[in-house]
């Protein structure tokens, strides 16, 4: 029984020191925080939109969801089938410069009937270990899913988050050009 509780103990430190060290590295840490029922959400409004507004959207469904434009064109044949949700995240700046949040990347956009936009809310600005919220949009391919499923959907993707450091302006009043970077998107319980 000693030995089993030196070894949890020594397992503790070992995983504290690795984060520390991981934190010092000063990469920022991405992680969904779900403080309240309302972080992933169905969104019938901007479905409706997208389902009446065919010439203004067909193009975010291939530029931003990554459908191919015949998967669009059967999103329009029966826009009734698709539910569309909203998921909030919170993108922590564990860096030492303000970030900005240019959008996301989606390993297997598509799979199992899930689309991921991967365009934000905006490109909201995150300070130095500060949180910043921002929202991505998730069509789904079966009208018969509810909310618990379809979220469990969109966790098993990989996702991650597009960023830059925080533009500056120039002399000539244009602004500098930031190398992208991704962190993993990670989902908290």
């Amino acid at each position: 029984m000693k030995h089993t509780k030196k070894i949890i103990a020594l397992i503790i430190a070992v995983i504290t020191l690795l984060s520390l060290s991981a934190c010092s590295e000063k990469e920022p840490s991405v992680i969904t925080v779900r403080t309240d029922a309302d972080s992933f959400v169905e969104d019938a409004l901007m479905l409706q939109r997208f389902a009446q507004h065919p010439e203004r959207y067909t193009e975010n469904l291939t530029k931003d969801f990554g459908m191919t434009d015949k998967e669009a064109a059967e999103f329009y044949e029966c826009p009734e089938e698709w539910l569309l949700y909203s998921q909030t995240v919170s993108i922590h700046n564990g860096t030492d410069e303000n970030i900005r949040i240019c959008g996301f990347e989606v390993k297997d956009n598509g799979k199992n009937g899930v689309y991921i936009s991967t365009a934000t809310a905006g490109e909201p600005s995150v300070a130095p270990d500060m949180a910043g919220e921002t929202v991505f949009s998730v069509l789904c391919e079966n009208g018969d899913l509810t909310t618990e499923e379809a979220e469990q959907l969109v966790k098993e993707f990989e996702i991650k988050v597009l960023y830059t450091k925080e533009p500056t302006e120039l002399d000539d009043g244009s602004e500098s050009v930031e190398e992208t970077k991704t962190a993993n998107l990670d989902f908290a319980n």
